[in-house]
């Protein structure tokens, strides 16, 4: 049986996809707008909704890897969830595009070619050093779910390896690799892409956005904190576990190095870190503070925010750009156009099309695993 959900983790989500909404309908693509800059930069830094959505990735997996018997199970319902409403999305950009953008503004989005990243969640480059054609995102906001993937891959891996284990070792490799991007230059002795940072090299990467291979070093500091959270959610005490106790010590005081090094306008990113970690503390130990977040419609964008974020950025953005302007002075009313528009597609995906679609997956692997085994069973007789 599932473990019941988590409302309240709904509204963080809710936050998370509305900063990321505000920044790219007012502040990513302000150049593309006929309203520029009239917001004054308020949503500049709306970008770290998606370091929200990593940070709440890692409460949530810990707590969905306790509940899954295997790695092929969890690779599957991982599957079940992401792949429907990417590939509705996708299929939707590509016609929505190709009809609207005269100008190519999306010119990546053009290209059927690009279905592939998106429908395997697989960076582009890869896919280019594999079949020597340059690929690209369909919509640019894809590359978060590389990162998931990334996640996804070494957190289960090492869940199932050692399950007693797996809170002090997450906490270990998930260091290591954030380290690794620091890796001297002169220890390298290949020709495989990099980025020079002084003296150093960002090993495999290219660069934390962009054409990046694994770029999980850049980015798993901010899933690591999550981790922690559920564990203190269901009661871990440290006392007898000093070890794990100094390594969960040592993440929390190593993100705001991260952020230091890694971000632009860093006190802003730092405040915005601290609320994030004062978010999930009030969760775990002062719920009723959190009142607010128990709005019913705040959790319900916040389950289907997903397909809201497949859905509103190369779309939303072609569509403030061509008719944004037949508003006149009230063009500034836009972004809060798009977003209920994207919400409310979601809604419907989500309620008639997702559910099922993601059912029927579940019931499908589900039907080959019980064949697999019958068949397994009938050769041991």
């Amino acid at each position: 049986m599932d473990k019941p959900r988590i409302e309240l983790l709904d509204s963080f989500r809710f936050i998370a996809i509305l900063c990321v909404l505000l920044y790219h309908y007012t502040e990513r693509w302000s150049s593309m707008y006929p309203y520029g800059h009239s917001f004054h930069h308020i949503f500049s830094f709306g970008f770290l909704g998606v370091e929200f959505f990593f940070m709440i990735s890692g409460f949530v997996i810990s707590y969905t890897l306790e509940n899954t018997p295997s790695l092929v199970s969890f690779c599957t319902n991982r599957f079940s969830r992401l792949f429907p409403p990417m590939v509705l999305c996708t299929i939707i950009t590509y016609i929505v595009v190709r009809t609207l953008d005269n100008h190519f503004l999306f010119a990546n989005a053009h290209k059927i070619k690009n279905f592939l990243p998106s429908l395997t969640f697989i960076n582009p480059t890869i896919w280019t050093l594999l079949i020597k054609k340059d690929f690209a995102w369909i919509n640019g906001s894809y590359w978060s779910l590389w990162m998931e993937i990334q996640f996804y891959a070494i957190s289960s891996v090492v869940f199932f390896l050692n399950k007693k284990y797996f809170f002090r070792n997450i906490l270990i490799v998930g260091m290591a690799v954030s380290i690794s991007k620091y890796v001297p230059i002169y220890f390298l002795n290949s020709h495989i892409a990099y980025f020079h940072t002084n003296n150093w090299v960002i090993f495999l990467t290219g660069w934390k956005h962009g054409n990046e291979l694994f770029n999980i070093p850049f980015f798993i500091a901010w899933f690591l904190p999550g981790v922690i959270f559920y564990q203190l959610y269901k009661g871990f005490r440290f006392a007898g576990h000093v070890f794990t106790g100094i390594c969960a010590v040592a993440v929390i005081v190593y993100l705001p190095l991260e952020i230091q090094v890694w971000h632009t306008y860093s006190l802003y990113t730092h405040i915005a870190c601290f609320i994030m970690l004062i978010l999930f503390m009030l969760m775990i130990y002062k719920k009723k503070y959190l009142f607010f977040l128990e709005n019913p419609i705040l959790k319900r964008i916040g389950v289907i925010s997903y397909s809201i974020y497949l859905i509103h950025e190369t779309i939303g953005v072609l569509l403030i750009n061509k008719y944004a302007g037949y508003l006149g002075s009230l063009s500034v009313l836009s972004p809060f156009i798009m977003i209920i528009l994207a919400t409310g597609f979601a809604e419907l995906s989500y309620r008639f099309y997702e559910r099922k679609a993601s059912l029927l997956l579940k019931k499908i692997f589900h039907s080959q695993a019980t064949a697999g085994n019958m068949s397994l069973i009938k050769r041991e007789r």
